[in-house]
């Protein structure tokens, strides 16, 4: 994330958590039939700060880069009338330009005026109009996807974004009443044969593939051994729980008798309650999330134990190099205390790691699955 770390995401009454802490295409279509075994987008990693990837919208397609984010469900991508003067620019959507583009009216409003709707962020907040459009998603055209079309952002968090919009993949109580998020759109008109998605993520920067979002399925090259499975608990985000949190290999008593996480792909950084990131800190010889750039190599593995499987990330992912104020080389960990209430996000730094596996083969019952990423 381009410094903008941590941010909740609130749509009307619905809260979903998004924190900013990026492949090659392919395709496999079963003969005869219009299911795909694998739907895949490359990721660019952004200053290993975010992962974005491509979609398109519209007829013809209008291409923009998105964060798929599984703290969120819900779609969203700037229009014409987004501002020009941005830190970056963007793509924006001309809804006049796609022949198949529909917004979505108030039928109880006598005035028949568009549906449009605040999405807020803990730092930011934009406006958008609820919308209808085709989406080509890696090579599948996924008809009337239901979507939000940002036309006023409200402060400078949200127009400096690096990417254009966001791709929610939350569970769909997250949603926006009335709306099809993507995954179900996916399901319900049978594009997948498989009703999973997988992420694979790299410490890779730069121009070219640090990652990829599967669709549908995963690719054997991306992780090593086996994924163990763990359920989801709660409804909307995919939180599950850790039996234990060691730091080079001295168990932190962080998770008696077991503490709750949530991965997050839209997210840089880890966050846990401030107790148990003050041990961390602690055991690695700080008092906040700065340390001393000659102690960066020499950094102990933190480990997190999910499904009795223990998953270890190195001083490579949680820690990076930064400038002060007076432009001063500093480090800086990706460890940082996050609401007490939430227990653990686990961002980018946990899932360059980790290959993660969201299955929904059962709304009711989703489950993830985590193994040792590849290099």
């Amino acid at each position: 994330m381009f410094t903008l770390k941590n941010f909740f995401v609130i749509v009307t009454i619905i809260i979903c958590e998004l924190q900013i802490s990026n492949g090659s295409v392919s395709l496999t279509i079963k003969k005869g039939s219009n299911v795909n075994e694998g739907v895949v987008i490359s990721l660019t990693n952004f200053k290993g700060l975010i992962f974005y990837g491509e979609i398109s919208i519209g007829t013809p397609p209008q291409k923009f880069n998105v964060v798929f984010d599984t703290g969120s469900s819900n779609f969203w991508i700037p229009s014409m009338e987004w501002p020009t003067k941005t830190l970056y620019q963007h793509q924006k959507f001309n809804t006049k330009g796609s022949k198949t583009y529909t917004a979505k009216y108030d039928k109880t409003d006598k005035h028949k005026r568009k549906i449009n709707v605040d999405i807020i962020y803990k730092k930011g907040a934009l406006k958008g109009t609820l919308s209808q459009d085709n989406l080509m998603l890696g090579g599948i055209i996924l008809e009337a996807q239901d979507f939000f079309v940002g036309f006023e952002p409200n402060d400078d968090d949200v127009k400096n974004f690096k990417f254009d919009g966001v791709l929610g993949l939350g569970l769909p109580s997250l949603k926006y009443p009335g709306t099809v998020t993507v995954l179900e759109n996916l399901v319900n008109k049978k594009l997948i044969s498989k009703h999973i998605f997988s992420i694979w993520m790299t410490s890779r920067k730069g121009d070219g593939e640090a990652g990829q979002i599967i669709f549908g399925g995963l690719n054997k090259a991306h992780f090593l051994g086996e994924h163990v499975y763990v359920p989801v608990l709660g409804r909307g985000f995919w939180n599950f729980s850790m039996s234990q949190i060691s730091v080079g290999g001295s168990d932190m008593k962080v998770c008696v008798p077991q503490c709750f996480a949530f991965v997050d792909a839209g997210a840089t950084d880890i966050h846990g309650p401030k107790v148990e990131i003050d041990k961390i800190y602690t055991k690695l010889g700080t008092t906040k999330n700065q340390i001393a750039c000659s102690k960066v190599k020499k950094l102990p593995v933190i480990s997190f134990v999910v499904g009795g499987k223990s998953f270890s990330i190195s001083g490579k992912n949680y820690a990076y190099e930064d400038v002060d104020a007076r432009g001063a080389k500093i480090c800086r960990l990706r460890l940082l205390v996050g609401k007490e209430d939430d227990g653990w996000t686990l961002g980018m730094a946990f899932m360059e790691s980790v290959h993660t596996v969201f299955d929904l083969q059962d709304f009711n019952k989703p489950k993830i699955g985590f193994a040792k990423a590849a290099p």
